[in-house]
């Protein structure tokens, strides 16, 4: 009976020291390629705690990078998307390892259009992203600050990410858009815009001053990067040319890009990276002047 019970004993232990080896190899396998937290940080203008997923450069814990700052990327989700939506389409420990950026995505509801609704008073997500969120990085992690935060985001995030640069621009340097619904006037009955906005029948006026494609204009001579790309079957291909078209027309210089491809998830996960290298590099260029 004692010789089964020590063997027993013996048994856990050696099973106890193996957890604890397994655990400290996957702690280290996350530290080298990145981390990715989820947070829920209080909202006080929608009184609510709200998700967050922030991915970490592999070295950011370091001890000889802990004076070390880093540029933010956003990556703002897509109409009936979460936080999460990025976190599927791309392995964002490594691209913020890779690229050696934090890596932020917001949770901008269902269908919030990222937007502080006239006409639902719960609905607070432009300041919620604007102010809550961008505070909360900042003083949270070791970031650049203005001068190396960029934003993008696909479909409703394209239009979230294009209409916050034109809005503030002094709160980012770049900006991107991935089959963004650039022109919300032309889909009225779509995706619950009116009931962010009010009807377009009623409230013509409050779509189009708030549609990226009319926002442009406040980018010129501001220098900013701004890459906005989409499918050529995507149903979103032709408000995306007309952002293009009136960015030429108010004399603002953006990188416009079309490949094969439909408003999907396929479409979406092959641009993630590109939209970091073209933040990578304009930031890289605006350092050299």
């Amino acid at each position: 009976m004692r010789r089964d019970l020590s063997f027993k004993r013996i048994c856990m232990a050696v099973l106890l020291l193996l957890l604890l080896a397994f655990s400290h190899c996957q702690k280290a396998a996350s530290l080298i390629s990145g981390q990715v937290h989820i947070e829920y940080i209080f909202s006080p203008s929608m009184k609510k705690s709200i998700p967050l997923a922030v991915a970490l450069p592999g070295g950011y814990h370091k001890k000889n990078a802990q004076n070390r700052r880093y540029p933010v990327v956003l990556l703002l989700h897509g109409y009936s998307g979460d936080y999460s939506q990025f976190l599927k389409l791309a392995d964002l420990a490594a691209l913020a390892t890779n690229f050696e950026t934090i890596l932020v995505c917001p949770d901008g509801g269902y269908d919030s259009w990222y937007v502080d609704s006239p006409v639902d008073s719960e609905m607070h997500y432009e300041t919620h992203i604007m102010k809550e969120v961008l505070t909360h990085i900042d003083t949270t992690y070791r970031t650049l600050g203005r001068a190396g935060r960029a934003i993008t985001g696909l479909s409703m995030g394209g239009f979230g990410a294009l209409r916050f640069i034109s809005l503030y621009p002094d709160s980012f340097v770049a900006a991107g858009s991935m089959s963004g619904i650039l022109d919300l006037r032309v889909f009225p009955n779509s995706w619950n815009i009116a009931g962010r906005l009010g009807p377009f029948s009623k409230f013509p006026n409050r779509w189009a001053q708030n549609s990226p494609v009319n926002l442009v204009e406040n980018l010129k001579g501001k220098n900013k990067g701004i890459l906005v790309d989409c499918g050529t079957e995507d149903f979103a291909l032709a408000v995306n040319r007309a952002y293009r078209d009136s960015a030429a027309v108010h004399h603002v210089e953006i990188q416009y890009e079309e490949y094969p491809g439909r408003h999907s998830h396929a479409y979406w996960a092959s641009r993630v990276k590109p939209h970091l290298q073209f933040f990578q590099k304009f930031m890289k260029r605006r350092r050299e002047k």
